[in-house]
């Protein structure tokens, strides 16, 4: 185990394919994810979302409803244009950031894949894919600093 780490404790690479066009799949991901105060950053074939308070959640912890509401993880969607409509790579890690040890405890990664999936799941909905997860999806909730 090493001393420190900068590296997601929980990353998910994943490829979708969509009916939409390119451009309108973009749209909706970030029309989505902007409705609910979340940074969001669109480029010409890309979609980021940053989700979550690193501040918040080491202030509160994975102990407590607060610190798992305010999980620090980042949605990437790259899109290009497929014979029926869009192909889709998706990347979803935390953004934890540094610290001491593998930051393996108290059920974080769990906690911390549960969320990605949570997420993962809602961005597929917005843009008609089926993407199931055991459990509620909610709407990401809103986070403000």
């Amino acid at each position: 185990m090493p001393l420190f780490s900068t590296k997601p404790i929980v990353e998910k690479k994943e490829q979708w394919t969509s009916a939409l066009p390119p451009h309108e799949v973009l749209d909706v991901l970030a029309s989505a994810f902007a409705s609910h105060g979340e940074d969001v950053r669109r480029e010409k074939s890309s979609v980021e979302v940053h989700l979550g308070s690193n501040a918040l959640y080491r202030t509160w912890g994975n102990m407590t409803a607060e610190g798992r509401a305010n999980i620090p993880v980042a949605l990437s969607f790259t899109v290009a244009e497929s014979g029926t409509g869009t192909a889709l790579s998706v990347h979803a890690f935390d953004t934890f950031g540094f610290r001491v040890g593998s930051g393996k405890s108290f059920g974080v990664p769990e906690t911390f894949n549960r969320r990605l999936e949570e997420f993962l799941s809602y961005a597929a909905g917005v843009i008609g894919i089926d993407r199931p997860v055991t459990g509620p999806v909610p709407a990401p909730p809103r986070f403000n600093l």
